[in-house]
């Protein structure tokens, strides 16, 4: 038998060991657990360690399993390893950043994850995180250590612009971002006041018809930095009050975007792997539950840019697929799983050059 034969039909754990040796170059023995749990909550579709004892191929009884599995999500990951990994799936240039957070409860405890991903296709990308010790809004210094990290590991990437929702304002932020060259696209509540005189943008720009783009003349003053506004209106009468640099219905268009996060956070929870069945509530014992997940998010990902070119999807009005391209690469990785046979086994080495970086 050749050696390109042997190697198409070695098991998926091996060869996925293999490709994620180069991205997470750690201890062997946790890149195995590593491994078999990133292909465990693909074919279960579950985060519950517990359940996945029985799924990954790892030696021993399944409380032996079950402790190495334990044992694996108390030691998070080397900060750089994974968003440098992550980065390596987008095309070279700027990159738009999307700041946002996800959160649960588990009993009376709160599981509150600030998110920082990136502008994908269709979903966002994630990147870094960091786990809030309560519920509810992040502070400024938080968010700003997150980026800070970010910028300090990611140096050779130029950040086009940062995407946040109204929650992340505040005059320390904004500077924050100027002062690092950060342009951000950021709404605004209407309660936000512009210009030297402090007018609410709602008063600003009141009488907004649906459809209408207006634009303030000038840049002017908002928490503390000098930016352009804008305002939108749309079909159900919600108004959009935007903060941002350079040109008004690009950045409009850019915002738009940020809804890819709320793709990321379904395809992480209810949609894909179901992230808030786990009990672990502890910080870096998530952070190392999120790192496998979200590596198993980006290989059904680009498994599905592989399935939806080889196959027709039905397509809805409006454009979009009636099977997201994470559906289509996560039920093709599950179903190949559960199947096991040298057949599925050749299948996922031919998907795996695209997952290697």
């Amino acid at each position: 038998m050749s050696a390109k034969k042997t190697l198409r039909s070695r098991p998926p754990h091996d060869t996925l060991q293999t490709a994620r040796r180069s991205a997470f170059p750690v201890d062997a023995r946790r890149l195995v657990v590593f491994t078999a749990l990133i292909l465990a909550v693909i074919q279960a579709r579950t985060v519950v360690l517990y359940s996945l004892k029985t799924h990954v191929a790892l030696p021993g009884s399944l409380t032996t399993r079950y402790q190495r599995l334990c044992r694996f999500v108390q030691f998070p990951f080397p900060e750089a390893l994974f968003p440098r990994f992550a980065l390596s799936f987008l095309p070279p240039g700027p990159v738009d950043l999307i700041l946002d957070r996800t959160n649960w409860k588990l009993g009376q405890q709160d599981v509150n994850i600030l998110l920082l991903s990136a502008v994908w296709n269709g979903f966002s990308l994630p990147l870094m995180w960091t786990l809030l010790p309560h519920g509810g809004a992040s502070r400024s210094c938080v968010r700003e250590a997150l980026v800070e990290r970010f910028l300090k590991l990611c140096p050779d990437r130029e950040i086009r612009c940062l995407l946040a929702d109204r929650e992340f304002i505040g005059q320390h932020w904004f500077r924050f971002l100027d002062q690092h060259g950060v342009a951000p696209c950021i709404r605004l509540p209407a309660r936000a006041t512009i210009g030297a005189h402090g007018m609410p943008v709602w008063a600003v720009f009141k009488n907004l018809q649906v459809g209408e783009v207006r634009v303030w003349h000038r840049q002017t003053r908002i928490y503390g930095v000098n930016l352009r506004v804008a305002a939108t209106k749309n079909a159900a009468g919600d108004m959009l009050y935007l903060a941002y640099r350079g040109h008004a219905l690009p950045n409009m268009r850019r915002y738009a975007l940020r809804w890819q996060t709320e793709n990321l956070h379904a395809a992480l929870k209810t949609r894909g792997f179901n992230l808030e069945d786990t009990g672990l509530t502890r910080p870096e014992r998530v952070s190392s539950l999120l790192t496998v997940v979200s590596v198993a998010f980006i290989w059904a990902c680009v498994t599905g840019e592989v399935v939806a070119h080889q196959t027709v999807t039905a397509v809805k009005k409006h454009g979009h697929r009636t099977v997201s391209v994470f559906r289509l690469g996560l039920d093709h990785l599950q179903d190949l799983l559960l199947h096991p046979s040298g057949a599925s086994w050749r299948t996922l080495s031919t998907l795996m050059p695209r997952f290697e970086r």
